[in-house]
C-alpha cells in the first residue's frame, strides 16, 4: 500500500503496511505512476481533439522528453 493510499485506509492497516515500521525499507511514496501521469494534465486538453495516432505520438514524445530530462538530472546526482 503506499503512502498516500496508506491514510485514506483503516488506522489498522498502518502499523501493518507503513514503511515506516518496516527494517531496512527506503521512504519513497509507492506512486510513482501517478507521478508521471500528473504531467499529462498540461497537455490532455490539446490532445482531446486530435486523433488517437497523433495523440499517442504527443503522449510518446512527452515521455520521452520527461525521462530524457531525468536522465541528465542523474548525472547533475551523480557527479556533484
Amino acid at each position: 500500500v503506499g503512502k498516500f493510499h496508506l491514510a485514506a485506509n483503516k488506522l489498522s492497516c498502518f502499523p501493518r503496511y507503513s514503511l515506516n515500521f518496516v527494517k531496512g525499507a527506503g521512504h519513497l511514496d509507492g506512486e510513482t505512476l501517478e507521478t508521471l501521469w500528473a504531467p499529462f494534465n498540461k497537455i490532455s486538453p490539446t490532445a482531446r481533439s486530435m486523433t488517437q495516432a497523433h495523440r499517442q505520438e504527443v503522449y510518446d514524445d512527452h515521455m520521452r522528453d520527461s525521462n530524457w530530462k531525468k536522465l541528465v538530472g542523474m548525472g547533475e546526482f551523480f557527479f556533484l
